[in-house]
């Protein structure tokens, strides 16, 4: 009978197999590069209203030092600086450690530091709280990932992830280009049968629901599918990609989404260590 983490890692091997069977880019690529600027808040006051954020100051102290793996363009990271003793943020993507850096720039923090390494290669000293938003979801070695998540906390590991995987508002998108349904990644459930199997005793937090990104234009509707769905410009599936996005893109008080767009749920997954 296969574990909850061998099903973890067939379904990554799997999900990650289709990727580059249909992708018409680079797959050594910096795939964040046109997606970084999603990922931080554009002004100071905004980064105070995310819920996730919320949820997780009032179990950091003053004096904490916090670690934030997959740390992105810091919308975590940043502000939590203003809140602890020190952040050090892993972030494997050059577009986003560009981004972090010039947030924490701007808010003129200097206790944070930047690790350009991915999670498993990282060498870095244990903090008090280690923090993972949205990142497990790729990881083929998930255990390994968690234990080393736990070894470096020394208080508290805080996961946070979705109870459906973020990707799936592109998935009709996908059937439509590519012409296969699109295989989902792991996420809220796959994630407590993996942690239950490692004898880890954990609490989840239900975080309110929030609506998925609108875009700004038709034309970063398309291009963002197109960085999604790994569709090259100037291609038959691109004119494909193109056509179904004008069939799904609905109005709605200015903003432009798809017509099947669900509102993301995301939960904290905590425990101490």
């Amino acid at each position: 009978m296969s574990t909850a983490a061998q099903r973890w890692t067939d379904t990554v091997i799997a999900e990650h197999a289709q990727a580059d069977r249909v992708r018409a880019d680079d797959p050594n690529k910096d795939h964040w590069r046109g997606l970084a600027h999603r990922f931080a808040p554009a002004k100071r006051e905004d980064a105070f209203q995310d819920e996730t954020l919320k949820a997780i100051l009032p179990l950091i102290k003053p004096t904490d030092t916090v670690m934030d793996v997959g740390a992105g363009a810091g919308r975590l990271a940043v502000p939590l600086a203003e809140s602890c003793a020190h952040v050090t943020a892993v972030e494997p993507s050059e577009a986003m450690r560009e981004r972090l850096a010039e947030q924490a720039k701007a808010w003129g923090f200097s206790n944070l530091t930047i690790v350009g390494e991915q999670w498993e290669e990282a060498s870095v000293e244990p903090a008090d709280v280690v923090i993972c938003a949205h990142v497990v979801y790729t990881v083929r070695e998930i255990e390994l990932f968690l234990r080393k998540l736990a070894d470096h906390a020394r208080r508290e590991v805080i996961v946070v992830v979705f109870e459906e995987p973020a990707m799936s508002n592109y998935f009709p998108l996908w059937e439509d280009v590519h012409g296969e349904k699109r295989i989902s990644l792991p996420s809220l459930h796959q994630l407590e049968d993996v942690l239950s199997e490692m004898g880890i005793e954990f609490v989840t937090d239900k975080l309110p629901e929030w609506k998925s990104r609108p875009f700004k234009s038709r034309d970063g509707a398309v291009e963002e599918s197109m960085t999604r769905l790994f569709v090259g410009e100037g291609t038959e599936k691109a004119e494909k990609l193109a056509e179904a996005v004008d069939r799904s893109l609905v109005e709605s008080d200015g903003e432009l989404q798809f017509k099947w767009a669900k509102p993301h749920r995301p939960w904290l997954v905590r425990w101490t260590t």
